[in-house]
């Protein structure tokens, strides 16, 4: 009888959570609030993808900006840039301001959807939301963003 009741402690004590089950399952709170904000869309050609874009909207996740700024992650096919010859980012249609340098205190990379092999920039706009982002191909067509 002890025995079999030593081998039910055990297992139940086996079975047990643990608290150290790793950084997959703890509690983010920048990465859930950046997920709430972040959209992504890619243009795509005969199932082959020609860009992808993807927009975090920054300022309610940092007080910093005073002006709608966004960080915006940008693959394609021509120089891997956000505007070139193929490609254009308007948001709202109004003016934006691009700069490839990003402050240390935007913890881009551990973001949604970040990947190593796409350039980021902080885009800002004098516009007020909602927020309609539109990533336009002169042959492939575009990808739009909705961002409140």
């Amino acid at each position: 009888m002890r025995k079999i009741l030593a081998f039910l402690m055990l297992l139940f004590l086996g079975c047990s959570v643990k608290d150290s089950l790793g950084p997959a399952f703890k509690h983010d709170p920048l990465y859930e609030k950046a997920l709430a904000h972040t959209k992504r869309c890619q243009i795509l050609n005969s199932l082959e993808t020609k860009a992808i874009i993807d927009a975090t909207y920054l300022n309610p996740l940092y007080k910093q900006f005073k002006t709608p700024t966004f960080l915006v992650g940008v693959y394609n096919e021509f120089n891997n840039t956000i505007n070139n010859v193929e490609f254009n980012l308007t948001i709202n249609n109004q003016p934006i301001e691009i700069n490839s340098s990003i402050p240390e205190f935007v913890l881009y990379k551990e973001f949604p959807f970040y990947n190593s092999w796409m350039n980021y920039y902080l885009v800002r706009v004098k516009s007020k939301p909602p927020f309609k982002i539109i990533y336009h191909s002169k042959h492939w067509g575009e990808c739009e963003l909705l961002l409140k």
